[in-house]
């Protein structure tokens, strides 16, 4: 039977892993330029992560240590995401969606497993 700190913490690497999942299906095949243009899913995308930081602060800080996740990367990207519109490199979002995202998913992937 799990604890309802275990259900909290299912929940939020669910919900974090359907909005990796959301940002890689609406980002791919797209470049810069496509990104750049198509304001609808540069909001949707930047929502996303904006969702994904909401729900990793749902799961304890050593756990988090403990399966190698950023927070503080992951709240200062939502940070510029939510408060420098303007100032967001194109590059940086896409570099982010390629390489960060793919080892986050796959360490809430294990955490999961172990959970159970």
């Amino acid at each position: 039977m799990l604890s309802e700190t275990q259900r909290k913490i299912l929940s939020a690497i669910q919900e974090a892993r359907e909005n990796i999942a959301l940002i890689q299906s609406w980002s791919s095949g797209q470049g810069i330029i496509a990104l750049k243009s198509d304001r609808k899913t540069r909001y949707a995308i930047e929502r996303a992560f904006m969702m994904i930081d909401a729900v990793i602060r749902d799961i304890p800080s050593p756990l988090l240590v403990n399966y190698q996740i950023p927070a503080n990367r992951i709240a200062g990207f939502r940070n510029v995401l939510a408060h420098t519109y303007e100032d967001i490199l194109d590059e940086r979002v896409l570099l982010t969606i390629r390489e960060d995202l793919p080892a986050l998913d796959l360490a809430l992937a294990r955490m999961r497993a172990d959970i159970g």
